[in-house]
């Protein structure tokens, strides 16, 4: 989907028969601390993350769902990545920026908005994505089709430092065989 204003209908979680009309997904032309701020409110440690002290790339390419009323309620953003796996160069559709207004959390949003991102990552051409997560939010991540890396992942940190990412890492494949690779990863910038 290349056209900002363009639709997608809702294919993720909670889209199915015996469910809630499905939520329409649609790309954002912007998406910064205003958006955020109108899903998630003032917190601002919306992610659970900034005990770590790491910083993050904002994501490049952005989704979202919205209220009856033109709200946005819902977000996942893309950001391309090239990542380093056993040596090998490799590049990636790093997803991140997951975010549900609290008041309509449980209804498949996240799922759908996240799906509708991996489509547009398949329609690239891009054969991997990647994420960064809690645990607790681990599962949710799998009943999309990803995968955890089972390696230690570094990644770059200002003033060239590297660090061991303290998130879980999980892979979703984008494409007909892709197997994520042995041997360790280094993704070859900040986290995004």
């Amino acid at each position: 989907m290349n056209d900002h204003d363009s639709a997608i209908a809702g294919t993720g979680a909670g889209a199915g028969a015996g469910s809630a009309p499905a939520a329409e997904v649609e790309r954002l032309a912007h998406y910064g601390n205003p958006e955020q701020e109108e899903i998630l409110g003032q917190d601002s440690d919306a992610y659970g993350v900034a005990h770590l002290g790491m910083s993050f790339l904002p994501k490049e390419i952005h989704f979202g769902i919205r209220a009856e009323d033109g709200r946005l309620v819902a977000h996942t953003g893309l950001r391309p990545v090239t990542l380093t796996v056993g040596g090998a160069d490799l590049e990636a559709m790093g997803v991140g920026g997951v975010c549900v207004a609290p008041a309509r959390r449980g209804q498949g949003l996240a799922g759908t908005v996240v799906t509708a991102a991996l489509d547009h990552a398949r329609g690239l051409g891009v054969r991997y994505a990647l994420l960064f997560c809690r645990p607790q939010k681990a599962a949710l991540y799998r009943g999309l089709g990803f995968r955890e890396v089972a390696e230690a992942v570094t990644v770059e940190q200002p003033e060239g430092r590297l660090v061991e990412m303290p998130l879980r890492t999980m892979w979703a494949p984008l494409a007909q065989g892709a197997v994520w690779p042995e041997g360790p990863v280094r993704l070859r910038s900040l986290p995004f």
